[in-house]
C-alpha cells in the first residue's frame, strides 16, 4: 500500500513539474499543415526531355535547359512569409516534442523487472512488533530497506534485499559501520 501511494505521489508530481515548466498543455484538436511553396521550385521550373535524332533506330532523350539560367532565391531577410512559414514549422515541431514527452510520461514502456533476493542477517524474533521495531531503526540509522519475514508463528526473521553476494557484503557493511555491531559475514 505504501508503495502504491509513493507511486501516486510521484507521478503527480512529475506531471505538476512538466506543467509548471512547459505550461498547461492545449487539448484542441491539431490544425491541419498548411502547404509551404518551395521558392526555389517555383524560379528554377525542371529541364524538359527533348527528343533528339539519333543515327540508329533508338530515340535519345537529351535534357533540355531552360533559357532563363539565373535563379532568384528568396531570403528570411526579403520575405517575410518565409519567416512566419520557418516559425510555424519551428512551433509544429515543438509541440510534436512536448506531446511526445507527454505520451512517454503517461504510457511509459515495461519496466524492467529485477528479481529481488532478501538475505536474513539477523536472528528470528518470537514477536512480529519485536522484529518491527528493530527494522525500524535500523531503516532510521542505515537507510536501508528491510522486510520482516514470517517463518511461522512465534519466528519472524529481519532480512534485506540484495542483487549479488558483493551487494550483501556492501550492505553488511554499512549496518556495522552505523550500529557499531560486527555484521561481517565471515
Amino acid at each position: 500500500m505504501l508503495k502504491l501511494v509513493g507511486i501516486l505521489t510521484g507521478s503527480a508530481l512529475a506531471v505538476a513539474f512538466l506543467i509548471v515548466t512547459l505550461g498547461v498543455p492545449d487539448f484542441s484538436a491539431p490544425e491541419p499543415e498548411q502547404q509551404v511553396a518551395d521558392p526555389v521550385a517555383e524560379v528554377a521550373p525542371d529541364p524538359l526531355p527533348v527528343a533528339a535524332p539519333s543515327s540508329g533506330s533508338v530515340t535519345e532523350l537529351v535534357l533540355a535547359e531552360p533559357d532563363d539560367t539565373e535563379l532568384v532565391l528568396a531570403s528570411s531577410e526579403t520575405d517575410p512569409e518565409l519567416v512566419e512559414t520557418q516559425e510555424a514549422l519551428a512551433e509544429i515541431e515543438a509541440s510534436r516534442e512536448t506531446e511526445a514527452l507527454i505520451e512517454q510520461i503517461f504510457n511509459p514502456g515495461p519496466e524492467i523487472v529485477v528479481e529481488e533476493n532478501w538475505y536474513a542477517f539477523w536472528s528470528p524474533f518470537r514477536s512480529e512488533i519485536a522484529a518491527n521495531g528493530f527494522v525500524a531503526k535500523l531503516q532510521e540509522t542505515t537507510g536501508i530497506d528491510y522486510r520482516v519475514v514470517k517463518v511461522k508463528t512465534g519466528v519472524y526473521e529481519v532480512a534485506f534485499a540484495y542483487l549479488d553476494d558483493a551487494d550483501i557484503q556492501d550492505k553488511l557493511a554499512r549496518i556495522s559501520n552505523a550500529t557499531g555491531m560486527n555484521m561481517t559475514d565471515s
